[in-house]
C-alpha cells in the first residue's frame, strides 16, 4: 500500500501529490497536459501504479497544484527505481 508521493529535491520535500475535492488523483501520460487525457485515479496505489508504467508521466502536486513529472518518490524511493 503506497503512503505517499512526493517531489524531493535536494533531499527536502518540496510538493505533495494530494487528491482533489472529489478525491481523485490527477495523472498525465508524457507531454500531456490537457484534461482531456487526464487519468482520474482513486487512490495513491493507483497513482503509482500509473506513474511507474508511465515513466515519463506527470501528476498533480501542492502547493501549486503543478503538474510534476521529475523528482518524483513513491514512499521515499525514486520511480525510477521502482
Amino acid at each position: 500500500m503506497v503512503t505517499r508521493i512526493e517531489k524531493i529535491e535536494g533531499g527536502k520535500i518540496v510538493q505533495t501529490a494530494e487528491p482533489d475535492k472529489d478525491g481523485y488523483y490527477h495523472c498525465y501520460p508524457e507531454g500531456q497536459t490537457m484534461a482531456k487525457y487526464m487519468t482520474r485515479c482513486s487512490n495513491l496505489d493507483e497513482a503509482a501504479e500509473f506513474l511507474t508504467t508511465n515513466k515519463r508521466g506527470r501528476i498533480r502536486m501542492n502547493p501549486d497544484w503543478s503538474l510534476i513529472v521529475d523528482n518524483i518518490h513513491i514512499d521515499g524511493k525514486p520511480r525510477e527505481s521502482l
